[in-house]
Formats: structure tokens, C-alpha cells, sequence
């Protein structure tokens, strides 16, 4: 269950450290700039990164055989804990919202669906190796009949996301299904015809939100007024700046105002809504403009590439699938928000990782980077029994 690790990653985690610290300054900064408190706030936001580095910490001792062969177990839990929220809701942020994404026990507020992130992955990687184990000679009916088994396992996280009417993470999900498959070798005929079916998907649902009969398919499907609105906004944006689209507006207007290298101390800045958790890199953008905002994009990227890189040393097919799934879960978020932040992409509520308001989101980020960290190189002759030599017949 627990190993003793002999080596340290630190060029993984020196970006993870350094984003701990930038998370702690962006609150602060974002408490100063609403006239907020900024005791508290710096306070719980050093409590949740204390939290989160000891997460990392325990994940990292963490037997990867041992995490593989209970997936089941954990997925099973997660899908259970996300269950609660159908009677367990914290209600204020019910009536603010209108969904039901965040779990209320006692004085503690969860999300259950950050949880689930890394119990989805565990489990998806777990099919796949599970596959090419059973199938030593692999055809484009073979990895259909595996997708499929995929997506089956995978509809009650979607059933559970579409009840809480959370449909952002329910792209982050989707998103490390895509790389799943596609990582592990998918016949490319499937995925070409997968991506045109998406495709034709997205193109519907742009169809539906700007017709009225469209949206009323959509509201029949429980999709919300808002969430209409977001889409809508985020075409024509100017459009609508003093009422749907007046977040995405001033979210641009405080990144514009940022400049090259941010603002001087007696400027006036910009009022953003939510800036502590959806919108925090208006914090960044504004302050240091866009060395600064150019500089955490790059630790970003620094950090996703040293996961691919550790996965791969390993020489363990399990290793790399769950490293590229969990830089492709991040990668989705950091993208989507930094591109509702600057207009090119609409608003979904998605939180910046590492950085945006929120404990469950960072301590669950960081066990899923300290079973990363617990990846140790191994020789080409130490491939474990996950690593089943593959062919294929096309």
C-alpha cells in the first residue's frame, strides 16, 4: 500500500511549490482590490496550501499497484459522495447559483466532482490497461467495444454532473476520456469519426442557443438561463456588457488595463466580479501585466511538461496514461478559464488551477501531482505486468 521513496522530482516540484506561493499572493491580492478582509482570507488560503502539500506528500508514499488494483473501490466511493448531493446541498449556494455542486457537512463546504477527477482517471486507465491485457491483437472492433465499455462506466459521472447542472467539469471529464483514448492508440478512424461527431454536436447546440426554439429544447433538457446567456454573451460581448455578458467585459477591460507590465500603484482598477475564484488571472493580468501574466502561463506549461516527462521515464504504460490524464484535466481548465478571462472562450465557471478560491480544487490537485511525484524511473527491462506488448490489425 505505502512505499519508501529514495528520490525526489524536483524539477516537478519546484513549479508545484511556486504555484502554492502564487496562489497565497492572488487571494491576497484579490481581497485588497474587493476591500475585503485580507487576514482571513490569507489565513484559510496558507491553511488550504498546508492542506494540499501534505496531501501531496501522503499521495506520493502511495503503492501505484495499490491505487490501480482498489480503482473500483474508489471510483465506487466517489460516485457515492457526489449521490450525497441530492440531499446534502449547501442550500446558500443552491439559491445563489441555482445548482447543486457543493456538499455541506457541519461547518465544511466540498465539491464533490473535484474528488472525482482523480477517482475517474484512476479508473479509465484501469480499463485501458485491463484492455490490453485481454487483447494482445488489437482492431477497430476491438477498441470500439472499449470505448464503449468506457463511456458505460463512465455515464454515471455524467448522469450525477447533469443533475447538478454542472456542465464545465463535465467538459473536463469528457476531456480526459479524448486523451485516454487517443494516448492509448485508438484506431484513427474512430477518433476521426468521433471528432466529427462532436463537431456537429457543438454546432447544434450554437444552433439551439440562438434560436428560441432551440433554447427551449435546451431549457427542456434542464439547461439553464444562464448558462444560455454565457454562450450568447460570449459572441457578441460588447453587446451585451451592461447586463448577461457584464462579468466577461470587465474581465477583458482588467486584462487590457494590465499593459505590458501592469499597472503603476495609484491606478484605478477595474471591478470584476467573482475575481477570487472564476476570474483570478484578471488578479495577475492586471497587476503584471503581460510579463506577469506570460510568466504563470509558462510555469503552467513547465508543469504539465515535467508530469508527461516523469510519466514517460517510468517506462510504465499505467504511469503515463494517468500522467497524461491528469495534464490534460489541468490543461482543459487553465485553458478554458484564461480563455473566458480574455473573450475567446465562453464563461463555464471553471476554476484556474492552484490559484482560484477554493480547498477541494487545490488538495485534490495536488494528491493527483503527488501520485505523479511518486513515479520513479525505471530501467527498459522493468516494465511491470500492466505493459502488454501491443499489435494491431488495421
Amino acid at each position: 500500500m505505502l512505499e519508501k521513496r529514495k528520490t525526489w522530482n524536483e524539477a516537478l516540484l519546484l513549479p508545484i511549490f511556486l504555484l502554492l506561493l502564487v496562489s497565497v499572493w492572488v487571494q491576497y491580492q484579490a481581497a485588497v482590490l474587493d476591500g475585503n478582509f485580507v487576514r482571513p482570507i490569507v489565513i484559510k488560503q496558507l491553511f488550504f496550501c498546508a492542506l494540499a502539500f501534505g496531501a501531496l506528500l501522503a499521495a506520493r508514499h502511495f503503492s501505484f499497484a495499490f491505487l490501480m488494483k482498489f480503482s473500483p473501490l474508489w471510483y465506487g466511493l466517489s460516485l457515492g459522495v457526489m449521490l450525497l448531493l441530492h440531499w446534502y446541498y449547501d442550500a446558500a449556494m443552491f439559491e445563489l447559483t441555482g445548482t447543486k455542486r457543493w456538499l455541506r457537512i457541519g461547518p465544511l463546504t466540498l465539491q464533490p466532482s473535484e474528488m472525482m477527477k482523480i477517482a475517474f482517471i484512476l479508473m479509465l486507465v484501469y480499463i485501458t490497461i485491463n484492455y490490453e491485457q485481454r487483447t494482445p491483437i488489437r482492431t477497430w472492433q476491438s477498441d470500439g467495444r472499449y470505448m464503449l465499455k468506457s463511456f458505460l462506466i463512465a455515464l454515471p459521472t455524467f448522469l450525477l454532473m447533469f443533475m447538478q447542472r454542472d456542465f464545465g467539469t463535465s467538459l473536463v471529464f469528457i476531456c480526459i476520456m479524448l486523451a485516454l483514448f487517443i494516448v492509448s492508440g485508438v484506431d484513427k478512424r474512430i477518433l476521426i469519426s468521433l471528432a466529427g461527431l462532436l463537431a456537429v454536436l457543438g454546432g447544434c447546440l450554437l444552433l439551439f442557443v440562438f434560436t428560441e426554439w432551440g433554447r427551449e429544447i435546451l431549457k427542456a433538457l434542464h439547461f439553464k438561463e444562464y448558462q444560455l446567456n454565457r454562450v450568447e454573451a460570449w459572441v457578441d460581448p460588447l453587446k451585451y456588457q451592461d447586463s448577461i455578458s457584464f462579468q466577461q467585459v470587465r474581465s477583458m477591460l482588467a486584462v487590457a488595463t494590465g499593459g505590458f507590465a501592469g499597472k503603476a500603484g495609484e491606478a484605478a482598477w477595474v471591478y470584476v466580479p467573482v475575481r477570487e475564484s472564476d476570474m483570478i488571472f484578471t488578479v495577475i493580468a492586471e497587476t503584471f501585466g503581460f510579463v506577469g501574466s506570460a510568466s504563470v502561463l509558462f510555469l503552467y506549461f513547465y508543469l504539465f511538461y515535467q508530469m508527461l516527462r516523469t510519466g514517460m521515464q517510468t517506462n510504465k504504460r499505467a504511469y503515463l496514461y494517468f500522467s497524461v490524464g491528469l495534464v490534460f484535466s489541468l490543461l482543459f481548465q487553465t485553458v478554458e478559464n484564461v480563455g473566458a478571462a480574455i473573450g475567446l472562450l465562453p464563461l463555464t465557471g471553471i476554476p484556474l488551477p492552484f490559484l482560484s478560491q477554493g480547498g477541494t480544487s487545490l488538495i485534490t490537485g495536488c494528491f493527483g501531482l503527488g501520485i505523479v511525484l511518486g513515479m520513479e524511473k525505471s530501467g527498459p527491462k522493468s516494465c511491470s505486468s500492466f505493459d502488454p506488448k501491443i499489435k494491431r490489425i488495421n
